[in-house]
């Protein structure tokens, strides 16, 4: 079973960076066809076809996505993987 793990610093206060993740949120699940929903203030939980689990969080300084991939999805683990951090990188400017 595979993995994407990404990591990223950022600056952005808490306000502003939840706005900016709620934007991705949506991305991802269109882009995805996967669920995402908010576990906590800090951490949101994501599933879906071809996701064992997922999960994105942030403190002040970092924004962690972790992600087990299914058997299917393995296969697309790079494209998987781009497509977050390009969408983390139009996020983060």
């Amino acid at each position: 079973m595979a993995s994407v793990n990404i990591k990223r610093n950022h600056n952005l206060n808490k306000d502003e960076l939840k706005s900016k993740i709620e934007s991705l949120k949506d991305q991802i699940e269109k882009d995805y066809k996967v669920k995402s929903s908010w576990k906590d203030d800090n951490t949101m939980s994501i599933s879906g076809t071809g996701i064992k689990k997922g999960s994105l969080n942030f403190d002040d300084s970092s924004i962690n996505i972790d992600i087990k991939l299914g058997m299917l999805a393995s296969a697309l683990k790079g494209k998987i993987e781009s497509g977050i951090n390009k969408k983390l990188d139009e996020l983060l400017k």
